[in-house]
């Protein structure tokens, strides 16, 4: 009887239990869901989550229910605990409390599954109740079926695309939105830690069948991917090229930290619940291997020692680590033992892996410089150089841990790729961290070879100099750029730094900080190269940060130009003649123009471009055509980075040889003074008897405070006796035509520094200021609030005629050769500003129209003028924008001009700091929303621009990110803006036919100031 008793109390107990479970799993699926399963004696749960396939793994014994210790917690445990459950597979088994720290008993601890039990219990363990842990180290689990997220198509559960469940079928998510605070949440969801990256696509491949999710907006908070805002499953605009990826932290027993990059980094290894790093003593690059594969980050690049990625702190693990290099694990290797080292933590080693960067740099003698390849679909491709800038190759730099992107060069630099092309006009905002996370087309889409292939240059610079191959020396070490003193410094290792940086052979190696005294660390010193090395980092030096010498010893370099003008009787014109392969090869004349002129101008230093003749203008030359079909948009800083066919492609002969002629070439002082022994023929840095004069403060050449160079410096003039006359001879000197006016006080701002000269008094006949007489070089009774200034005519391309003021009259504007007028459609206040600017006289009163100033005679130049007001030249003005289908000027649907017509612009994309620019451009104040979805009606005709990504600081909607004109996958998408409203001021003359301007200027009396009011 008492047996039976017993049985029936068991009974009634299991079946109390069974009641609870039931109850709990089905009391309204609202409460947090148990999933208690009767396991003859003992039962697994999984508390603490919103899904009852995932959450804190509790067991039942002995009438109560109790934690299990993450010891030796790994997948194959957690295999059994969602097989138990009915649960599907394990995606994940966090330890540490993932789920919350549970109260009470603890009731196991190393337990170790083979993953093919059917019961927890059934797994090695040490028995029930016996531990050496505490809730902060219960484990969790989560399973496939509790989940509605997946990672695939990686090696690693917690890196891949990303997939959702619903509607019974597992489908993709577009990339569009998709940033780095919606990879938090699936990373979260998965128990896979913090996440590392957001990769955009298709990096992790393209998947197949249904696209759930698209325009996903997370905040970063939530517990589960669904709970972000998305536009519902199934809707989307994209294909599978675009669908998103993660990379999260997982619980790995390595990391890579203090770098920009996740697969480089100090190498630091978690023990006994806290991470440690590790010392560099027999640290070399079979290590490393073994980091970058536990990693998944493909090979070993290098294994920098020293504290290279920072020092760490607390407590070191490992040090005298030796692998083999087939290790899986760094703890396989052979080290002395946890915490057993001699050394400390200036000693920390790091790691730079190529992988999980996907991006390479080949082609070159240096890992950080190279042709740019980028890893996809199980191989190697290069990229193309349409749209490649300086914004690009930072990304790369810092991808691969090189620092700062010195360079972007185009047209197979380092020499033509061969087999797939991966990238085309990829456009970067400089930020990102990854290249994969630019803007681009689509991998393998493009419209290009292999002699377009992009290139990349890192590390060293030259800073300080008007050229990008001379300047002073800077190194990049431990995230910090640091100069280079000049004790045994020699052309030895000049012609090392020219040969890193792609800018042929070394002509000086000056010192004493020729190019200006640098600031903060100083890197090497007693550099010593033989002049073969291809880095500067592999000469012979003291050490980085060891030095006995200040900034005044920082050392510089000048290169020889890519670039030459030959065949003229001065510098700064000529054949153009470009170096490449080791030969000097002259450029066709075809599309050859002013912009292209000007780019070779400012390469070799020599101000604006006057001319750019063609036709062997300065006689044929021989030998190799290098270039033909030059296009440049007359930004570039070297001939080389604007388009053209390819070097040696052409179709013309010497006899089309492009020219260059130069109004006037200003040498710099340091390239002054390293020349003439040379006895060029210098134009237009003016002998002095020592001294030069310039105009600074200014937003033109021709008109600022005037500053003379004397004794190795610039200093400033003092305003005592300042008249016309000595203006006068200041802008002949400069070649800067007559003299305007000859502002006092600092009208151009104070100066700093030394004052050389006080007192001038020319008779305006003199053809250099220090010619006129004056007290003295150093000698005055003044300070900087008196510096003095000029305004001369200046080669300007806008004047003001038909008034009796210099800075009121019809505007007219010189173009091809000869001045025209500007018609009033559309003229205002805002243009009015520009041209106020660009003349320096100070602020637009009005900007009257109907021919107020009478009517001028032949070319009219300009019509429906548009300005912002905050443009330098009359000539950056455009209408470029406008909005429609709204009552007020400052909301309405976005429409850009272009190509002689107006189109929409699409919302992919579209947000406030898009709205920002176009307010800001129209003068409408801040903007307050940024409505899409054709808000203010569908728009027609041609559509103009999509995924427009602005930063939010462009003055321009054209200056933004985007795919290029008319290239768009949109329809009913036309973005819209709603502007705060500003009004502009309101013009004194109203609105009239015909234009000119009346502005406050620099008044020379009271009778002038009257006359001009």
């Amino acid at each position: 009887m008492s047996h039976l008793c017993l049985v029936l109390n068991d009974f009634v107990n299991y079946t109390i239990v069974f009641i609870n479970s039931i109850f709990h799993l089905y009391l309204p699926l609202t409460l947090s869901v148990v999933h208690v399963l009767l396991l003859g004696g003992s039962t697994v749960r999984l508390v603490n989550s919103t899904t009852n396939c995932s959450g804190r793994v509790e067991v039942f014994h002995s009438g109560q229910w109790g934690t299990v210790c993450d010891d030796e917690w790994d997948l194959s445990d957690a295999e059994v605990v969602c097989r138990q459950l009915g649960c599907g597979l394990a995606l994940s088994a966090p330890g540490d409390a993932h789920f919350g720290q549970g109260s009470g008993v603890i009731w196991l601890d190393n337990v170790m599954c083979t993953g093919t039990e059917s019961n927890l219990t059934e797994c090695r363990y040490r028995g029930f109740g016996i531990h050496n842990c505490g809730h902060q180290d219960d484990a969790g689990v989560v399973c496939e079926g509790g989940s509605t997220v997946r990672l695939v198509g990686s090696t690693t559960r917690c890196s891949g695309r990303v997939e959702v469940f619903h509607s019974e079928r597992w489908g993709t998510v577009c990339d569009d939105e998709w940033h780095l605070s919606d990879a938090e949440v699936v990373c979260r969801q998965l128990g896979c830690g913090l996440a590392l990256s957001a990769p955009r696509r298709a990096q992790f491949g393209r998947g197949s069948g249904v696209i759930w999710l698209d325009n996903v907006m997370c905040t970063g908070t939530e517990s589960n991917l669904t709970e972000c805002r998305h536009q519902g499953f199934g809707n989307h605009d994209c294909g599978h090229q675009e669908d998103a990826g993660v990379v999260c932290e997982g619980r790995s027993t390595v990391r890579l930290v203090n770098s920009t990059t996740r697969c480089s980094g100090r190498v630091e290894v978690f023990h006994s619940g806290q991470w440690g790093t590790v010392c560099d003593n027999d640290w070399d690059l079979s290590d490393a291997e073994v980091v970058c594969r536990q990693l998944d980050c493909r090979e070993a690049l290098s294994a920098p020692g020293d504290a290279h990625f920072g020092q760490g702190s607390g407590v070191i693990w490992l040090d005298n680590v030796m692998c083999t290099g087939t290790e899986s694990n760094l703890t396989e290797c052979r080290y002395r033992g946890f915490g057993i080292h001699n050394c400390g933590h200036q000693d920390d080693a790091g790691v730079v892996c190529e992988g999980g960067s996907t991006v390479r740099l080949v082609g070159s003698t240096t890992r950080c410089s190279g042709r740019v390849e980028v890893f996809h679909s199980g191989q190697w491709g290069t990229v193309c150089d349409d749209e490649w800038h300086l914004s690009d190759a930072e990304v790369v730099c810092r991808q691969l841990g090189c620092g700062r992107a010195l360079s972007a060069p185009r047209h197979a630099h380092f020499g033509q790729g061969s087999g797939v092309i991966w990238l085309d006009n990829v456009m970067c905002t400089g930020t990102e961290s990854n290249l994969m996370e630019c803007q681009h087309q689509g991998f393998g889409i493009h419209d290009c070879d292999h002699q377009e292939d992009a290139g990349v240059v890192c590390e060293v610079r030259l800073v300080n100099s008007t050229t990008n191959c001379s300047g002073r020396v800077e190194v990049f070490h431990s995230g910090q750029w640091g100069t280079v003193c000049d004790d045994d410094w020699d052309l030895s290792d000049a012609e090392v730094v020219c040969r890193q940086l792609g800018c042929g052979l070394a002509l000086s190696a000056p010192r004493r900080a020729q190019f200006g005294r640098g600031s903060g660390v100083i890197w090497l010193d007693n550099v010593m190269c033989t002049g073969t090395e291809s880095n500067l980092m592999e000469c012979q030096h003291q050490g980085f940060g060891n030095h006995d010498c200040g900034h005044q010893e920082d050392a510089g370099v000048v290169c020889r130009s890519t670039v030459r003008l030959v065949g003229s009787t001065t510098r700064c014109s000529g054949r153009v003649e470009v170096f490449h392969s080791g030969q000097w090869g002259t450029v066709c004349d075809n599309d050859w123009d002013l912009s292209d002129a000007e780019v070779v101008c400012r390469q070799l230093d020599c101000r604006e471009a006057l001319s750019a003749p063609g036709d062997a203008h300065f006689g044929q030359g021989s030998g190799v055509i290098w270039l033909d079909n030059v296009l440049c948009t007359g930004t570039e800083s070297n001939l080389t980075e604007c388009r053209y066919r390819g070097f040696g492609i052409h179709n013309c002969g010497h006899q089309d040889d492009a020219g260059v002629k130069i109004t006037s070439c200003l040498l710099s002082s340091s390239i002054f003074h390293l020349y003439l022994p040379l006895t060029l023929s210098v134009v237009h840095v003016l002998l002095l008897g020592g001294s030069t004069v310039r105009l600074v403060g200014s937003t033109t050449r021709c008109s600022g405070r005037v500053e003379v160079f004397h004794s190795e410096r610039w200093g400033t003039v003092c305003d005592d006796e300042w008249h016309l006359s000595d203006a006068e001879v200041v802008c002949r000197q400069l070649g800067c035509g007559r003299a305007l006016s000859a502002p006092r006080h600092a009208h151009f701002g104070r100066g700093s520094g030394v004052i050389w000269l006080d007192n001038v008094m020319c008779t305006g006949t003199e053809s250099n200021l220090t010619e006129c007489r004056h007290q003295g070089f150093g000698i005055h009774n003044c300070g900087h609030q008196e510096d003095a200034g000029v305004v001369c005519e200046g080669r300007s391309t806008v004047r003001l005629v038909g008034s009796t003021t210099r800075c009121s009259g019809r505007v007219e504007v010189f173009h091809s050769g000869q001045w025209g007028t500007v018609c009033d459609n559309d003229w205002d206040l805002s243009d009015a500003e520009v041209v106020c600017r660009q003349l320096d006289c100070r602020e637009a009163l009005s900007a009257p129209g109907d021919a107020h100033f009478g009517q001028g005679s032949g070319v009219i130049w300009l019509d429906n003028v548009m300005c912002t007001g905050t443009e330098s030249n009359l000539t950056e003005c455009r209408s470029t924008v406008r909005l429609v289908g709204s009552t007020t000027r400052c909301s309405g649907r976005v429409e850009v001009f272009h190509s002689g017509q107006w189109g929409t612009v699409c919302d992919d994309e579209w947000h406030l700091s898009d709205a920002e620019v176009v307010c800001r451009q129209l003068g409408c104040g801040r903007a307050l929303s940024a409505p899409r979805h054709a808000h203010f009606g569908q728009g027609s005709g041609v559509i103009w621009l999509d995924n427009v990504m602005c930063t939010g600081t462009e003055s321009n909607l054209m200056e933004c990110r985007h795919q290029g004109f008319g290239i768009d996958n949109c329809y009913e998408e036309d973005a819209g803006v709603v502007c705060e409203g500003k009004q502009k001021s309101p013009e004194i003359s109203g609105k009239h036919r015909g234009i000119g301007i009346v502005l406050l200027s620099v008044c020379l009396s009271i009778q002038q100031c009257n006359r001009i009011i």
